[in-house]
């Protein structure tokens, strides 16, 4: 697009709350961020509408059953360069959430409802010339839905409806409620708005798909969709000229004439240089030029980056069942990552760079793949060029989630202009491996009760992803596999979650029982956890959790969302692994170390599996709010334990025990281009770390493949499994296997001395020595901004291990004293009762645990 055609429409917004139904009385006009929603509008006018602070969930209750307008003038400085008093100017709206209308001095002009497409509009430059006012009225999106089941009738929907039968709006459902995040929907113009000039014709989309790709030469079929103006058409051939440049150089521009709105263009590129998933290759990207021009006058521009690269999903029977495996250039790629959810409170609001550090949070955790999740939104073109550059693969979901959704023809023309948007967007970038019509539909229709109690005649969305979704993505991108929901088995009339088909969603195992079972591809499973205590105390204040007792946690039990409560949660599960807790930090320390031993069964078990699993995905990366959740990032970016168990798990080389029915076996995930030869020692230690037993496992594991070795008995066998445990290593890696759960193990007290040097060039570095085993040593730096972390961490070390790690984010300052670190540094561990550590900082004594 010719950015001197266009002007940004970003300042001088006003919102303003019509109606007396709800809340306060009238309210604004108020000035308005855009892009933006109303939450953002009322904090900044010092409204107290947070949902993160304190009990804001329900003190903001009245902003979603409101109804609002955005009122701006326009006038003559407001339209672009150069605009001709007979050229076709066009108000855009990049996004709107989400039902109401767009006006313009006070008479209608169009009719809003779906927050997943642009709203365009044709508007007479004499008119924004002269002046107009320009209005977008949105109604409350809460009583929207209550209007659409008058009007179409109620449907399930998760959580039995009590976040209202959002199916009937197109837009984000977790802004709803889900079992992570509050009730908080907003509305607004959360996408840019501009005034963009044209005359004779135009460029709409722009899709270069790679259709072949190889060593030698990769083909892009060039995608162009036109749109004409017969008033202002000029004479002469119509011509497109698409150019590619990339780290190979220039290659030889391709011309052709065009006779209608759609044209293709062949380009090939000779000795390409091939996109990969990280861990697998370079990222190089090409920059994709398409320029549109009548009788060598230029008309219009766009301009595209790609990644030249295939992609297929490999589906073939094989002795298991039918297989889910990506493969990328011909090489199948065992996926490593997590599931992504909006980030923040209100979806596709997140600041750019906020959503950047989460990916680059995922790409620290040795994770290949995120996968955007259907509840949500269609992320920002921000969150795809990070995944390009930084070899993130991406899993698209459309836009639905858990629900029966409606298949009225003004319902399915909505969808269908969003999907043909959103393919058309998206298209572009070599991050996007998989288009997927939603998460759990059909597993929530065929197995939550929903399908016998539905009218036969009842949709469930099923024309959705069997028809329209897949439709849209094969005549717009047929590049790209497609499924129809997950998880999937292949079949619409096939139990969705079959472990031997498709991918599988695994919340029915949990902790060490994930073992029972090796999916195809594991797209769901998670445990839950807090976020960092500090992350709690910003949200609800440091006093709420100051009463040191197991019931102190009341104060944040309003956040907990989850099924059950904190009983299904947490409870359960910390009676059946730990002595109970006699002190708050030890509780939340417990809750975070269950999550963490999750990511490490779970990761570990199917790792060493990768010939039957293709992929494994937890639930999830990041956070919404400061309450109890399933991720590996808090809401303010502080990484939990169980994010540097999930980093430890994928790492590119990874040897773990096994267990099976054969027994105890080490085994190894070696996803590397070389192959690994060496020898595994495993030593069965009593807790003293004495040597009672030991063994040589010799290993050679070609590339990209994983292998498993049986322990002989008399190293696996333990008569006192309470006090003795296994250890292997292989060159700098090292497992560990304990007998029991911790509650029955005669651990040791874990002791440490803790000494921090300065290093001018590179900053802080902690050291540790081990007085006795310390398992999964967490060390927790409190008091510094979200981002300041150790370089390694959640380590286990036999007594009289030294173990150094450099501290990232904190200025250097060898003068910091050494108060300054017993004030901040907490040291957490496993044991029976899992909690701070009896650590003291050398030739000082002071006590980490209560300084």
């Amino acid at each position: 697009m010719n950015e001197r055609a266009l002007r940004r429409i970003d300042r001088g917004w006003t919102v303003e709350k019509v109606g007396v139904d709800a809340g306060p009385g009238p309210v604004g006009p108020i000035d308005a961020r855009v892009p933006g929603v109303v939450h953002h509008a009322l904090l900044d006018a010092g409204f107290d509408v947070d949902p993160d602070a304190g009990d804001g969930e329900t003190a903001q209750r009245w902003v979603g059953l409101s109804d609002w307008v955005w009122r701006r003038r326009l006038d003559a400085d407001d339209l672009p360069e150069g605009v001709g008093s007979d050229d076709v100017l066009e108000l855009e709206f990049a996004s709107i959430d989400t039902v109401g209308e767009i006006r313009i001095d006070g008479a209608s002009v169009l009719d809003v409802h779906n927050q997943f497409h642009p709203q365009r509009i044709r508007v007479p430059v004499d008119r924004i010339a002269d002046g107009a006012s320009l209005e977008v009225g949105l109604r409350s999106p809460l009583r929207e839905l209550e209007r659409a089941v008058e009007r179409h009738g109620d449907r399930p929907v998760n959580a039995d409806g009590e976040w209202g039968v959002y199916s009937y709006l197109r837009k984000a459902a977790c802004s709803f409620g889900w079992d992570w995040g509050p009730k908080a929907p907003s509305l607004g113009i959360p996408g840019e708005v501009t005034l963009r000039r044209w005359r004779d014709a135009a460029i709409r989309e722009v899709r270069p798909l790679v259709s072949a790709c190889d060593r030698e030469s990769a083909v892009v079929e060039v995608a162009v969709d036109l749109e004409r103006d017969d008033l202002t058409a000029g004479a002469g051939p119509l011509e497109l000229v698409v150019a590619i440049d990339g780290p190979t150089g220039p290659v030889r521009p391709v011309r052709i004439e065009v006779a209608g709105s759609n044209a293709r263009l062949r380009v090939e590129v000779s000795s390409p240089r091939l996109w990969w998933p990280r861990g697998h290759g370079d990222q190089p990207l090409y920059d994709v030029r398409v320029e549109l021009r009548r009788d060598d006058r230029f008309l219009d521009v766009a301009r595209r980056r790609i990644g030249l690269r295939t992609v297929r999903l490999d589906q073939a029977e094989d002795e298991h069942g039918r297989g889910f495996r990506i493969v990328v250039n011909d090489r199948p790629i065992l996926c490593l990552g997590a599931n992504w959810i909006p980030d923040g409170l209100h979806p596709g609001t997140a600041d750019p760079d906020r959503v950047r550090t989460r990916i680059e949070q995922a790409v620290a955790a040795n994770f290949n793949m995120l996968r955007v999740w259907g509840g949500g939104v269609y992320e920002g073109d921000g969150f795809y060029e990070a995944c390009d550059e930084l070899g993130i693969m991406v899993w698209q979901d459309f836009m639905f989630a858990c629900a029966t959704y409606p298949e009225h023809p003004e319902f399915l023309e909505s969808v269908e202009r969003e999907a043909r948007h959103q393919v058309s967007r998206l298209a572009t970038h070599p991050s996007i491996v998989l288009w997927c019509g939603g998460n759990e539909n059909l597993l929530a229709y065929e197995t939550w009760g929903w399908k016998p109690r539905m009218p036969r005649t009842q949709s469930w969305g099923a024309r959705i992803f069997t028809g329209l979704l897949p439709d849209v993505v094969a005549r717009l991108d047929p590049s790209r596999p497609y499924v129809a929901d997950s998880p999937f088995s292949g079949a619409i009339d096939r139990h969705p979650n079959d472990p031997d088909v498709g991918d599988r969603h695994t919340w029915d195992l949990k902790l060490e029982e994930i073992r029972e079972m090796v999916p195809r591809f594991l797209s769901e499973f998670g445990h839950q956890a807090p976020p960092m205590r500090e992350t709690i105390e910003a949200a609800i204040g440091s006093a709420a959790l100051s009463k040191e007792t197991p019931d102190a946690l009341a104060a944040f039990a309003g956040r907990q969302r989850g099924w059950g409560g904190d009983d299904a949660q947490y409870d359960r599960w910390l009676a059946d692994w730990f002595l109970p807790a006699k002190r708050l930090e030890e509780r939340l320390w417990a809750m975070h170390l269950l999550q963490a031993r999750a990511m490490t069964f779970t990761y570990e078990w199917l790792r060493v599996h990768r010939e039957r699993c293709g992929g494994i995905l937890v639930w999830q990366l990041n956070d919404a709010w400061s309450g109890h959740s399933w991720s590996l990032v808090d809401a303010a970016g502080r990484c939990k334990p169980s994010w540097w168990a999930a980093r430890r798990a994928c790492r590119p080389s990874l040897l773990a025990f096994v267990l099976d029915d054969e027994g105890l076996a080490v085994g190894i995930d070696h996803d590397r281009d070389r192959r690994l030869e060496g020898t595994v020692v495993v030593r069965r230690l009593r807790m003293d770390g004495t040597e009672v037993a030991s063994t040589r496992i010799e290993v050679d594991v070609p590339p990209r493949s994983s292998c498993r070795r049986p322990i002989p008995a008399d190293v696996a066998a333990t008569n006192d499994p309470s006090t003795e445990y296994l250890v292997a290593s292989i060159g700098d890696e090292r497992a560990f296997w304990f007998f029991g759960k911790d509650a029955w193990l005669q651990a040791p007290t874990p002791e440490i001395v803790c000494t921090v040097a300065e290093d001018l060039d590179a900053g802080p570095v902690l050291e540790v020595e081990a007085q006795t085993l310390v398992r999964d040593l967490f060390v927790e730096i409190r008091g510094v901004p979200p981002l300041v972390r150790p370089v390694d961490n959640l380590v286990t070390l036999l007594p009289g291990d030294r173990w150094r790690t450099r501290i990232l984010g904190l200025d250097v300052d060898r003068d910091r004293p050494r108060s300054w670190w017993t004030r901040r540094l907490r040291c957490h561990a496993a044991g029976p009762v899992p909690g701070p550590v009896f650590a003291r900082f050398e030739g000082d004594g002071s006590d980490l645990r209560t300084t």
